[in-house]
């Protein structure tokens, strides 16, 4: 009767520990937190890289135009993650060198808690995750690993290689989960 107890007791304590298993998100990853910039008083143009160096990818001649409205993502090294538009309506996300706008603050981003996944279907990499229609950069294969540096909104932010030339664009995170 004791053992019985015992284990009773046990498996009670061990409820909330299982319930918290199954509430657990599938990937414990940072989550990028865009807030929206007005136009600069100095405006520039400022071309915009898929990744923090000159030497990333580019999608097209996409430039950053601060004259515009934009969106801010944070700072990594001397690099800033941004989007021309707005929160509603922003176009393609990528980097342009910090010195080209004044940001009111300058949120960090070190993507400490990146980590290697695989794709396990099909997955668009692109650098509009939120247009009607998002700008296909490719297609990446199922069994293909990326790095996963952040998330936002469904989207996982992405490290890879496009063309021999680092790239940091989007995926759907049901393509890895």
């Amino acid at each position: 009767m004791k053992k019985l107890l015992v284990l009773l007791l046990l498996a009670l304590l061990m409820l909330p520990l299982l319930a918290a298993a199954e509430d657990a998100p599938t990937i414990d990853i940072g989550t990028l937190t865009p807030v929206e910039l007005p136009a600069q008083p100095e405006a520039l143009r400022s071309a915009l890289y898929c990744g923090p160096t000159q030497g990333s990818y580019r999608s097209g001649e996409v430039m950053l135009d601060t004259a515009e409205p934009f969106v801010y993502f944070g700072q990594y090294d001397c690099w800033a993650m941004v989007a021309p538009g707005t929160l509603e309506d922003m176009g393609p996300i990528g980097w342009v060198e910090a010195a080209a706008f004044v940001a009111p603050y300058e949120p960090l981003l070190s993507f400490d808690d990146a980590l290697a996944v695989m794709i396990e279907d099909d997955a668009t990499l692109t650098d509009t995750p939120f247009a009607g229609e998002p700008n296909v950069l490719c297609v990446l294969p199922r069994g293909e690993t990326v790095t996963l540096l952040a998330q936002y909104e469904g989207w996982g932010y992405v490290q890879t290689e496009l063309d021999g030339k680092p790239i940091r664009a989007f995926i759907p995170l049901s393509t890895i989960l």
